[in-house]
């Protein structure tokens, strides 16, 4: 049975990370994964935004999201883990508080919609892990990547809070490292694996701008000393933090020139999709070392 979802690109991989969601799609093409364009999404509302200024607003907010995909009938798949984060959390809080869920239905009875409770959440890795399946990936792979040594980045809202994603053990993940090893490339561990990158944190700009910067040196410190040849995330803002940050830290005279991607990045290349179908031409760091190695 082929795979169909409702496409959430959300607002950074739509708008500052156009090149991820291009290789999602030419990716999921090359997979025979069908992915539907809805025009009726909006932002997912993260709970620092409007949930801080009227709670059940702020959630039915993000709410209306899963109403509009419920609609459709598929299941509703996110481009960016803070989305994944955000719509699962939703999920969650109206599936285990019916007063909660009666609110949110109120306010989104204006504008016609309803939230039953019947959608499915998923991330570009949990279709691929789960749906799609490590045995059916290697299958598809052409041209494997056994002269690349990937550090992987999990960041954090993928599966943090456990209760809501139910995507991997946040204390101990695996999974990234096994769609990593699907690919060919070789899967390195490092401390700074499984730590943070304030990516969220981009919103506030000068408020945590030193600690970005600080924390993007730590991480690419420790994959730069495993002699990795790229960080590979499961986030657009993990992208794009650890890219700028890189930038910012060349004032500082310190050179990393790590390339940041996304699974399906090293997927398409494993796949035998051209660099321009994965919108390597978009990056802030030269991809052109790794891909002498492809």
């Amino acid at each position: 049975m082929s795979l169909e979802y409702s496409l959430y690109p959300g607002c950074v991989a739509a708008t500052r990370e156009i090149g991820y969601e291009l290789a999602v799609r030419n990716v999921y093409k090359q997979l025979n994964i069908k992915l539907n364009k809805v025009e009726d999404f909006s932002c997912c509302q993260p709970a620092c935004l409007v949930h801080s200024i009227d709670y059940v607003k702020g959630l039915a907010l993000t709410s209306r999201n899963l109403a509009v995909a419920e609609e459709l009938d598929l299941p509703m798949m996110t481009l960016c883990s803070s989305c994944f984060g955000n719509l699962s959390r939703a999920k969650y809080l109206l599936d285990t508080n019916s007063k909660l869920k009666e609110e949110v239905n109120k306010l989104l009875g204006k504008a016609g919609r309803e939230y039953k409770g019947t959608v499915k959440i998923e991330h570009v890795v949990t279709t691929l892990y789960n749906d799609y399946t490590l045995d059916k990936l290697e299958k598809t792979i052409d041209n494997p990547l056994e002269k690349i040594k990937v550090a992987p980045f999990y960041g954090c809202h993928i599966f943090m809070p456990a209760k809501y994603s139910k995507f991997d053990d946040p204390e101990h993940p695996i999974k990234l490292d096994e769609l990593i090893e699907t690919t060919g490339a070789e899967s390195i561990d490092y401390p700074e694996k499984t730590s943070c990158c304030i990516g969220c944190g981009s919103f506030f700009g000068k408020v945590s701008e030193e600690a970005s910067v600080k924390l993007a040196k730590n991480i690419l410190t420790s994959a730069a000393e495993k002699n990795a040849d790229c960080v590979v995330t499961t986030c657009p803002f993990c992208i794009m933090q650890l890219e700028i940050g890189q930038i910012k830290l060349r004032e500082h005279d310190l050179k990393f020139n790590l390339p940041i991607l996304h699974y399906v990045d090293i997927l398409g290349l494993s796949l035998g999709l051209k660099p321009d179908e994965l919108g390597f031409d978009l990056r802030r760091v030269n991809i052109s070392p790794l891909l002498s190695k492809v």
